[in-house]
């Protein structure tokens, strides 16, 4: 059965944007939401980096940052001590929420081992996942979670994301059974 629903597209095609506005509805009808997101960091002169925040707690950190010395991805460098802290506390609430999400499953998440134990738990639990997975990587372990059987994969493009935010909408709350009678 399919009850992980992947989002992919470009960047700023909208992905984060359907999956804040469904987890604002859901949230809206009482449903607990756990998982990581990472939101831009910007400045007066555009992107610094991300932060990493945990959805059922609230709690941040900083994820990468221009000028950061852990691990490069472009020119972004990773703290992989936030990042693999982050994802522990996101494994250790995942039994207590109805959703997990995970924003994003991507290059710079990827290189921690407690973010990558996450996101299989959290594909392989009973709860329904909604997560933004890399455009470009086909291989490796983003690749594996593309070719899952249990997944369906949707490309968030400009022409679409309406009708697509009402579709993701539509099959989150009918694996969570809102709205059934």
């Amino acid at each position: 059965m399919v009850k992980n629903l992947l989002l992919t597209g470009r960047p700023g095609s909208g992905k984060s944007t359907v999956i804040r506005e469904v987890v604002n509805e859901l949230s809206s009808q009482g449903v607990k939401v756990g998982g990581l997101h990472c939101p831009e960091i910007r400045g007066p002169l555009g992107r610094l980096g991300f932060k990493i925040v945990e959805l059922a707690t609230g709690e941040e950190k900083i994820l990468a940052r221009v000028g950061h010395a852990g691990p490069r991805v472009s020119r972004y460098g990773v703290d992989l001590t936030n990042l693999g802290e982050m994802s522990k506390k996101a494994l250790e609430v995942l039994p207590s929420v109805d959703v997990v999400v995970i924003d994003e499953i991507g290059p710079m998440e990827v290189m921690s081992p407690v973010f990558r134990e996450f996101v299989l738990q959290a594909l392989e639990s009973p709860k329904p996942v909604l997560a933004a997975v890399h455009k470009k990587t086909e291989g490796g372990f983003i690749g594996g979670i593309k070719k899952r059987p249990d997944v369906a994969i949707f490309e968030v493009v400009s022409e679409n994301r309406e009708r697509l935010l009402v579709e993701v909408k539509e099959r989150m709350k009918a694996l969570l059974g809102i709205g059934k009678r």
